[in-house]
């Protein structure tokens, strides 16, 4: 997973960060709030972990604002010194997807991260997913449109894959690098841009055929549907 670490003690999170990287996860620090939400502009992540109380802008602040900007897809897990049943019971209710008590223990972080996380994994256990007229098996690496084999290469199928699994999110450049390439910000997001290209052609996504690959300026790609009916009427 994509991971947001916000939390103004640097030594902690240089741990954490460890701990979630160690465990295969690709962990992006944010020392501030107001650093982390000016990073949502342009950014996506598979979860947040987000420490409460920082200066400027602190967590219960950073999560009302996602939810005012309708980033309402990604689990926050609250990690910080408030330990009081009040201030679990509020955050919770706020719309926090769970709460880590400092000083954290790794086996239970670790273990945390992983239920949130399997709560809000998208439905890809199985080994084929439909959308019609599309058809992706994993076990053959093969692409079906219109029951007809699509000619991929092994990164556009794993594009493709990583699109459907997560249709209508908005997905950053940077988080697709990182989940189809394995690459960090470093790598060139031009090769994210040349694989879209590629796929919305082979695949003839348009939205008058009922599907939209959609490149947001500055931030990434969005896969949807589209009512082509309602599209038509209008």
């Amino acid at each position: 997973m994509r991971i947001a670490l916000v939390d103004d003690d640097q030594h902690l999170a240089e741990l954490v960060k460890i701990w979630l990287e160690q465990e295969g996860h690709q962990c992006v620090y944010f020392s501030s709030g107001k650093d982390f939400a000016h990073s949502l502009k342009r950014e996506s992540f598979d979860l947040v972990i987000l420490d409460w109380v920082m200066p400027e802008m602190d967590g219960e602040a950073v999560l009302k604002w996602m939810q005012e900007q309708s980033i309402t897809d990604v689990p926050i897990i609250f990690m910080t010194q408030k330990s009081g049943e009040e201030d679990v019971a509020k955050i919770l209710l706020l719309g926090a997807d769970d709460y880590i008590t400092k000083p954290v223990r790794q086996k239970e972080f670790l273990a945390r991260i992983t239920a949130v996380a399997r709560r809000f994994a998208p439905p890809v256990a199985q080994e084929v997913l439909e959308f019609q007229p599309y058809k992706i098996d994993f076990a053959k690496h093969t692409v079906y449109f219109n029951d007809e084999s699509v000619k991929l290469t092994q990164k556009e199928f794993e594009l493709v894959g990583f699109l459907f699994k997560n249709l209508g999110r908005l997905l950053s450049r940077n988080h697709i690098l990182s989940s189809v390439w394995g690459h960090g910000d470093e790598f060139n997001t031009r090769t994210v841009d040349t694989h879209v290209s590629r796929i919305r052609k082979k695949l003839d996504l348009d939205p008058d055929k009922g599907w939209r690959l959609s490149a947001i300026y500055h931030q990434g790609y969005r896969l949807e549907q589209v009512d082509v009916d309602e599209k038509k009427a209008s």
